[in-house]
């Protein structure tokens, strides 16, 4: 799924089992549009998620949580995605 945003953002979810919405529907913040699944070459169910601003990847962490980690959660969080193959199961 890839969802447009606008301003140029679009988010991108693979490895999904199966959809819940179609191509062109337009949904809210909450609404569950997939569900996590193994496919491809994956080894195990996971969401592969991925943020685009004018059509580049950009690192997602800052746009994953809504507050609830504190500062030092978030500060850990941003330097473990900064290396390569990170997975935050």
């Amino acid at each position: 799924i890839i969802m447009d945003h606008g301003y140029g953002y679009e988010t991108l979810y693979a490895h999904l089992s199966r959809y819940n919405i179609k191509q062109g529907d337009k949904v809210k913040r909450w609404e569950v549009i997939g569900f996590v699944g193994s496919t491809g070459r994956s080894v195990a169910p996971h969401l592969h998620y991925e943020v685009l601003k004018n059509g580049k990847k950009i690192n997602p962490a800052p746009y994953c949580y809504n507050n609830d980690l504190s500062i030092e959660e978030y500060d850990k969080m941003i330097k473990l995605s900064l290396k390569g193959n990170q997975s935050f199961d």
